[in-house]
């Protein structure tokens, strides 16, 4: 369905448009947030989010004629950001700690090699981090995957938010030398 073709629609009965809209892009729209919510979100919080995401299509769309292209790619762009937010908020609110499963693209010949060292140090970093133990694998994976600060993270584990610093400071000074008895150098901002 185009723009020019739904704003036609809209202006005839908004509700139909609406519903003829919600038809066609379910199945496009649940692929997305399935995808980004599959490994930390029950069935009730995608299906919630696929309609926050029919929502905010509804609320943000521009009705003033500006765009007379396909739909897709505003619908898609909107259903990653909204699927996004919802699994920050559901990690967030969690005991459990993820680690988003990345997906897989095709690799060009060129970036294959870097891609597969890459790959390998990705495997390596969280097999160190996680021989770090409790609970400063979850510190180290909150601070610097998720974007925790010093209080959120105090918060999750029932400690002050010096503690917390105390311990991923000792935390990265072991992670540091296991990563060097593997043969790698860990630099600021590179975990």
């Amino acid at each position: 369905m185009t723009d020019n073709e739904y704003r036609k629609m809209y202006d005839k009965d908004p509700l139909k448009a609406q519903t003829a809209l919600f038809d066609e892009y379910l199945g496009y729209v649940y692929a997305i947030v399935y995808n980004k919510l599959r490994s930390c979100g029950s069935s009730e919080d995608i299906e919630e989010c696929v309609g926050d995401v029919f929502s905010a299509v509804f609320i943000s769309y521009d009705r003033s004629g500006s765009f007379d292209g396909d739909l897709k790619g505003l619908i898609g762009t909107i259903a990653n950001r909204t699927a996004i937010q919802m699994y920050r908020k559901l990690v967030r609110h969690s005991d459990t700690v993820y680690i988003e499963n990345e997906t897989a693209e095709l690799a060009d010949t060129e970036n294959v090699e870097e891609n597969a060292e890459r790959s390998v140090l990705k495997n390596t970093l969280l097999k160190l981090i996680n021989s770090l133990g409790q609970p400063d694998s979850d510190i180290i994976i909150q601070k610097f995957y998720y974007n925790m600060n010093s209080k959120e993270i105090a918060d999750k584990h029932s400690m002050s938010p010096a503690s917390v610093r105390m311990r991923c400071s000792r935390a990265l000074k072991k992670l540091k030398e296991l990563l060097a008895n593997e043969g790698y150098e860990m630099k600021e901002g590179n975990i």
